[in-house]
């Protein structure tokens, strides 16, 4: 069986959280290509398509590959194809059995940005419309916008694709074009009552998305099942990611107000998800002592924002960065040097740091993260060697972090997994 994972925006963080989640639930599969845009995947056997695209705060949708169509490197991607989207493959492959009027959406993603593919979209579709109505067959065909190559989740959400015909998908690279079709998309929609529904929100102190929290929960490679802690839990958007995930979730953070933000937020959380008592545990501490109050639990992973430190409508001065550094780098060495009190051997730390952004490439990062090394833990890469093969345009740091970041925001974040 061969998928297409479509990546988000932040593509290097998306394909380490791909990696996680398969070497996590013990999936059998080999990467076969990757780019900035789509992975490509071999499994054994076939995937449960909705739970994991459930589970991927990273992943747009998931794509099942029908055919691959060998082509040359100076054919169009049309060119390849024009032999292949007869009627009668169309309906046998691509459409589900509906009275109405079909619709149809077409994208194209690419595993190699040499490939010239502007306008691609518009052709193939019409191509596929033309046959179809030529069989007397009424359908509609929906294409992406303002010169973009691919339909958006919400598109085909808002559309309805899926349920009145097939989101149809041509994943090219120089000498073959997968073709297939969406089996489902990101659910927008609940990301975004997880995080603007709930009753507390301090948007002053920066929110963590909960696509982000999710990614970060998964990058921590738990079975379902352990326990996971968040010393630093502010409004507990971490700890609902992690109970969704199927994990038991502690909490703890030094403010009374973060504390009864979160008690308020996941209780709404339990009732909108009709989640178990039980699941969650919180309490009033510092980072720095939090083995006290969750003496003789047994907490498998650490996953938390941490204190980013103040926010920025402009590039700070450097004196006021240097002193940031310093004082969450401070905090860090003693929270990382208490949890060795609570963590056994071998168990992963994932965290965020803050970084400043000078520019679209260029960020301002810890000077130096000796604190990290010097208390006995080691930065975990996470992308084997043989992924670094296949996607050498991963993007992260000499240090193994990812930058997460918004186009509008000065503090990004720098995120670390880190082993005991």
């Amino acid at each position: 069986m061969i998928y297409a994972l479509i990546l988000g925006r932040v593509y290097t963080l998306s394909l380490a959280e791909i990696v996680a989640v398969l070497k996590r639930g013990n999936v059998p599969s080999k990467i076969l290509e990757a780019s900035e845009e789509a992975v490509i995947i071999e499994t054994e056997q076939p995937l449960d398509f909705e739970k994991l695209q459930k589970e991927l705060g990273g992943t747009i949708q998931i794509v099942k590959i029908i055919d691959v169509i060998k082509k040359r490197e100076k054919d169009s991607i049309n060119f390849a194809l024009q032999n292949y989207f007869t009627p009668s493959k169309l309906k046998k492959d691509y459409f589900k059995d509906y009275s109405g009027k079909k619709q149809f959406g077409i994208s194209v993603f690419l595993l190699d940005k040499k490939i010239q593919a502007f306008g691609e979209p518009r052709r193939l579709g019409m191509f596929i419309k033309k046959g179809l109505q030529n069989q007397g067959i009424s359908l509609r065909a929906v294409f992406p916008e303002f010169n973009s190559l691919a339909l958006s989740s919400v598109a085909i959400t808002k559309n309805q694709i899926l349920q009145k015909g097939a989101s149809i998908c041509a994943i090219a690279s120089p000498i073959h074009v997968y073709v297939g079709k969406t089996l489902c998309v990101q659910d927008f929609e609940d990301y975004g009552r997880r995080d603007y529904q709930r009753p507390m929100r301090d948007e002053k102190q920066g929110m963590l998305p909960p696509k982000v929290a999710q990614i970060m929960v998964n990058l921590a490679e738990l079975p379902k099942g352990k326990t996971i802690l968040d010393p630093f839990c502010g409004a507990g958007t971490i700890l609902q990611e992690a109970i969704l995930l199927g994990y038991k979730a502690l909490g703890s953070d030094i403010s009374k107000t973060a504390i009864r933000g979160a008690e308020a937020n996941l209780e709404w959380f339990r009732n909108r998800y009709k989640i178990a008592p039980g699941k969650y545990a919180l309490e009033l501490s510092s980072a720095e002592a939090v083995s006290e109050p969750f003496k003789g639990k047994k907490i498998d992973s650490i996953v938390s924002e941490g204190y980013l430190g103040p926010l920025y409508a402009e590039l700070p001065k450097i004196s006021e960065i240097n002193a940031n550094f310093e004082q969450i780098s401070h905090m860090w060495a003693k929270a990382l040097e208490e949890f060795k009190k609570i963590l056994e051997k071998g168990s992963k730390i994932v965290f965020s740091m803050p970084a400043y952004k000078k520019n679209f490439r260029e960020y301002i990062l810890f000077p130096q993260i000796d604190f990290i090394s010097n208390l006995g833990y080691t930065i975990e890469d996470l992308f084997p060697t043989a992924v670094r093969k296949i996607a050498p345009f991963i993007k992260e740091t000499e240090r193994h972090s990812i930058i997460y970041d918004r186009k509008d925001q000065i503090v990004a974040r720098e995120i670390f997994v880190i082993k005991n």
